[in-house]
């Protein structure tokens, strides 16, 4: 079982997406937000303590794996670790989430300890030459993760402040290039930075007042298709119910045409999709129709005075065993019950 943190319009499609760009993603675990350094001591200075000591302190294991805390045990390592043809490191996106893995258990063991596992996990899996590469660069990520707990914050609603959000990504991306050469940053961070560059741009179409729900879709299904393949996939099954969800009701509070929905579906699920989901409206519209007729029927049965009690009710079930199959009765006999409680009946 692997441990990792679990990954519009103005309202639930901006909620959705800064939800889903800041906090469902792989996390990177900030170690001076974590970290508790001894009075007059900053976190760069704990940092590269704990890195010098977890030299001597990487003798202690032999896997890396041993003694494991709590919240790691019964878990498997995320990521790998591999050489290529020369025996050299493979710089993969694997190597970082081996490195995430062990430092997700901060606040339970010591940054030295941490440190020294993944130093002493590294030796186990790598020969020499390549354990010493990844030893480097294990060295450069501890550090970039201090410098990264250092940024400033966004203040307030992030929804509100897509500049300021563009210009932390900016200050991020200079302290990589600090720490790191472009091999690696692509393989560490460049799924993060294609999803964290589709989710703004999404954003900001759909806060947009100039643009109209077709263009939109349009744009939104642009940027998507800039996506790798496989994030591509994910990210499209995630966002198509929410965007349709705002879109359609912008479009129904607009009075806006069937030409328009039409063009709203096909630019996000597909012509395909977008008949069938034609095809539900027509047959959610038929049953709305069936409903308010059934219970228009059912009110004036329930008021006729001329009927004892028992009547009416017959009359009722006479009426819904008519017009409605045995499933369909289920259904009605909810929304009979939303019905007359005076509740908003659900689309």
């Amino acid at each position: 079982m692997q441990k990792k943190m679990v990954l519009g319009l103005v309202g639930v499609l901006l909620a959705i997406a800064l939800g889903l760009l800041w906090f469902s993603r792989d996390k990177e675990p900030a170690a001076d937000a974590v970290l508790m350094p001894k009075p007059g001591q900053n976190t760069a200075e704990m940092v590269s303590s704990a890195l010098s000591n977890s030299l001597n302190a990487a003798s202690r294991f032999t896997t890396g794996l041993e003694g494991m805390p709590k919240s790691l045990q019964d878990t498997e390592v995320d990521g790998a670790l591999e050489v290529d043809a020369n025996g050299n490191l493979k710089i993969t996106k694997g190597v970082r989430q081996t490195f995430d893995y062990f430092l997700s258990a901060i606040g339970e063991e010591d940054l030295t300890t941490i440190i020294a596992r993944i130093r002493a996990h590294i030796r186990h899996k790598l020969p020499a030459k390549a354990a010493a590469q990844a030893e480097k660069l294990l060295e450069s990520y501890i550090s970039y993760r201090d410098g990264l707990g250092r940024l400033p914050q966004v203040a307030g609603d992030p929804s509100l402040n897509i500049a300021a959000i563009r210009q932390q990504k900016l200050d991020v991306q200079n302290l990589r290039s600090q720490y790191f050469d472009r091999e690696v940053i692509t393989a560490f961070f460049g799924d993060e930075d294609a999803y964290d560059s589709y989710t703004l741009g999404r954003i900001e179409v759909m806060q947009d007042k100039n643009l109209s729900a077709t263009e939109k879709a349009k744009r939104t299904a642009a940027l998507l298709e800039q996506l790798p393949p496989d994030m591509k996939e994910s990210v499209k099954t995630l966002n198509q119910y929410q965007e349709l969800q705002a879109l359609e009701k912008d479009w129904k509070g607009r009075s806006g045409s069937p030409q328009e929905l039409r063009a709203i579906r096909e630019q996000i699920v597909g012509p395909e999709a977008a008949t069938r989901l034609e095809a539900l409206d027509h047959e959610r519209s038929e049953w709305d129709a069936k409903m308010a007729g059934y219970l228009q029927e059912r009110e004036t049965i329930l008021k006729n005075p001329a009927l004892s009690e028992q009547d009416r009710q017959q009359q009722v079930q006479t009426i819904r065993q008519q017009r409605f199959n045995q499933q369909e009765q289920v259904r009605v006999d909810a929304l009979e019950r939303i019905h007359d409680q005076g509740l908003t009946v659900p689309d």
